[in-house]
């Protein structure tokens, strides 16, 4: 997965969003939905390099 990627990087950026958001609507800690948001990522980033 390399810069030009723009789809990957993409998908990666809207679940890191969405995971992030949805934490801290449901816990209403910053902390806990950066933390969240971090390890979706990193697992999305993993998986999409995959493909």
């Amino acid at each position: 997965m390399g810069p030009s990627d723009g789809v990957a990087w993409l998908i990666v950026g809207l679940l890191f969003a969405a995971a992030a958001v949805g934490v801290y609507v449901l816990t209403g800690s910053v902390l806990s939905a950066l933390f969240v948001g971090v390890l979706v990522a990193l697992v999305a980033t993993g998986v999409v390099a995959m493909l």
